[in-house]
């Protein structure tokens, strides 16, 4: 019998929600297998990991206050899978006691107690977040899983109001924290734990973060979805060179290097076993897991030379990537996203591929002169073996983990395919279609909505340094010639955004805190007191669209929804509204006029107004999720654009026709194009 034919499991849909947490640890207490799955449909994992019943958990962080309690045990508990970084995915199986040890060495390592508030700020499907939720709940503390996911604004009150003592999160997050750190005063004082995961940091940055956090117990650790936490990195204890390190292994867990310097890990934290391909290969106890993972060991401290899989073997010398990346960071601390990976070269066998981002394309050549300042130091002339190239957004992880295998893939077959538009004309096919390519379309002729217009103007203003009179009615061809005349096309529009899911529209998101009835009531008086009032009628349509999600079974709720529908489209047609039900909409908010209202915002809290010819949504076609928050109390003034995965802080004014991409602190007075922060609302709390 086979590992995978011995069990049958609770497929569960990975959401960084509440819910989710106590279906997993309900399940662990219980002895249930569980399978974080993509979503109900994902038939890779249900078969792999012998599903037998799917639970989808409602979406919405929050706080969680959960009795339990973690035990260990022989008992296969559930099987995770890797990131898949090199090639498809492992199924890695773990066992009660696996997960329970990394909850005790926690313990040990950082004295955590049941006055831990914690806020994670990893989805807690993956190890690290499902990791630090055990361990803050089995010290009896408590954990907050962000709505929107890391947020320094909320974290910033958090920390005020005394509401949390204690962050987790991936280094990428932290560098955001450093360079962001002036948002921050005394509150900082009140944080006494942190972890932080396992991607590179440099030295600096640690001291720094330490600095900035001087009452924290700081942690890194070092692991693998079949080792998690092998190694752990006591940042505030440390000093010198130390800091660069990995940390060392703790409690009954064992680390050693091979003869090939691979990282190996033997302890009670390792898998039962991996099934890679089809086969299933057991990890017996106390064997040695072998890592892809290079390192070297100094003073009892591990170091971390990167990926077996990635190493860059350049004339018999050999070079990381991710320690070339890590110099780099060190090197331009702001610098933005950026990958390293190995690429052929037919005279020196391997070479080097720097990938730019639209955001980091400016700094290419300082960027090649840091990468070539590292390989010096370590004995390798680079010369003419390193090429460049570009992509719209790199793929990682949800922890950050650049994917090279992936980049490679994409890479490739760009190069095989040279069909298609690239610059500004492949933006311009991604938001108004095939059309672009006929020499006589125009925007206006391709019938651009004003999203698109917004977009197409903060391009063309930002290459051409003007917008040319009349471009809308100019030949598309003409445009994309000037762009590509002026050599200064930035692509800003897709850089990437990290933003989590949208609501699926699947319940009822109407405040929780009043009925239906009370609800339209206070819609009506807020609006005008008119039954005709457009603002009141759409919020009606808008608030039934939401209550029909609460009438179960589906079946009863079809006509429902039907009626929903068609009064949704006729608010379009009629009102010149869209505000789809799955837009959370909170209470008091005013729809002063009516014409030209766009609102695909994420969710737009209380005594909100909005007045005509107003657009929320996406920045760009490659992130469907990145849409608005609109703080409460928020004053949008007419011909106003909100885009991407940004937050309107609360108080705020938005002058009429400014154009806002990125997050506004509660209580601003901004205008423009782009918007700027021109005053402080003298009426903010």
């Amino acid at each position: 019998m086979t590992q995978q034919s011995s069990h049958s499991a609770l497929g569960v849909v990975a959401r960084s929600s509440v819910d989710y947490l106590r279906i997993m640890l309900g399940a662990l207490t219980d002895g249930t297998v569980t399978v974080p799955l993509r979503d109900k449909s994902d038939n890779e994992r249900l078969d792999r990991g012998n599903v037998a019943k799917v639970i989808d958990p409602q979406e919405g962080g929050g706080w969680l206050e959960h009795s339990f309690t973690s035990e260990g045990g022989d008992d296969l508990a559930m099987i995770s899978f890797t990131s898949g970084t090199e090639g498809p995915p492992k199924a890695v199986y773990l066992s009660k006691e696996n997960l329970h040890d990394v909850v005790r060495r926690l313990q040990d390592q950082m004295q955590l107690s049941d006055d831990v508030r914690e806020y994670i700020g990893v989805p807690v499907y993956h190890s690290f977040g499902y990791g630090r939720a055990r361990a803050v709940l089995n010290a009896k503390g408590a954990c907050y899983l962000p709505q929107k996911g890391f947020d320094l604004l909320e974290i910033r009150g958090m920390l005020r109001d005394q509401e949390i003592n204690a962050i987790s999160a991936v280094p990428s997050l932290w560098r955001i924290f450093l360079q962001q750190r002036d948002l921050f005063g005394s509150e900082l004082e009140n944080v006494r734990w942190v972890e932080i995961g396992s991607q590179h940091m440099s030295a600096e940055d640690k001291i720094a973060l330490r600095e900035a956090l001087p009452n924290a117990c700081i942690v890194q650790h070092y692991g693998l979805t079949e080792a998690s936490r092998s190694t752990f990195l006591p940042i505030h204890a440390l000093q010198g060179e130390a800091l660069a390190s990995i940390g060392s292994a703790n409690g009954n867990t064992k680390i050693r290097l091979n003869d090939e310097g691979r990282i190996c890990i033997a302890g009670p934290h390792v898998a039962l076993g991996v099934e890679d391909g089809g086969v299933y290969k057991e990890l017996k106890p106390n064997a040695w897991f072998e890592t892809s993972d290079l390192g070297r060991e100094e003073n009892g401290l591990i170091f971390f030379e990167g990926r077996a899989d990635d190493i860059i073997n350049i004339n018999g010398l050999k070079l990381s990537p991710d320690l070339m990346e890590g110099h780099v960071r060190e090197a331009m601390p702001d610098i933005g996203d950026f990958g390293i990976l190995r690429w052929p070269d037919p005279l020196r066998g391997d070479g080097v591929m720097l990938t730019t981002t639209p955001d980091t394309h400016d700094e290419t050549a300082a960027i090649i002169e840091a990468i070539g300042d590292y390989a010096d130091s370590v004995g390798v002339t680079l010369g003419n073996s390193i090429s460049t190239s570009e992509a719209q957004s790199l793929p990682r992880t949800a922890t950050g983990k650049l994917e090279r295998k992936k980049l490679q893939d994409i890479l490739q077959k760009q190069e095989t395919d040279t069909s298609q538009p690239t610059g500004f004309e492949a933006f311009l096919k991604d938001i108004l279609g095939e059309g672009i390519q006929n020499d006589s379309a125009t925007f206006a002729s391709m019938n651009g909505d004003s999203l698109a217009h917004m977009q197409v103007t903060l391009m063309l203003e930002r290459s051409l340094g003007n917008v040319p009179a009349s471009w809308e009615w100019t030949p598309l061809s003409e445009l994309i010639a000037q762009v590509n005349a002026a050599g200064d096309y930035q692509d800003f529009m897709n850089a990437p955004s990290g933003a989590p899911p949208l609501p699926d529209g699947s319940r009822n998101e109407n405040p929780s805190d009043i009925g239906f009835w009370s609800l339209v009531r206070e819609d009506y008086h807020s609006n005008g007191s008119s039954v005709f009032h457009q603002g009141f009628l759409m919020l009606f349509v808008h608030r039934f669209g939401n209550w029909r999600m609460s009438v179960r079974p589906k079946l009863i709720r079809a006509p429902l929804t039907l009626v929903y529908r068609f009064l949704n489209k006729l608010t379009q047609l009629f009102f010149g509204m869209k505000l789809d039900y799955t837009v959370k909409v909170g209470r008091r908010v005013r729809l002063e006029h009516f014409g030209g209202m766009i609102f695909g915002a994420r969710e737009i809290q209380d005594d909100v107004i909005l007045r005509q010819n107003t657009t929320f949504g996406i920045r760009s076609v490659e992130d469907l999720s990145a849409k608005p928050t609109i703080g409460a109390r928020v004053d949008v003034g007419a011909g106003a654009v909100i885009v991407g995965n940004i937050t309107i802080g609360a108080d705020s004014i938005i002058g009429s026709n400014s154009v806002v991409y990125t997050n506004i602190p509660p209580g601003s007075v901004v205008m423009g194009v782009p918007a700027k922060i021109i005053g402080k609302n003298p009426k903010s709390k």
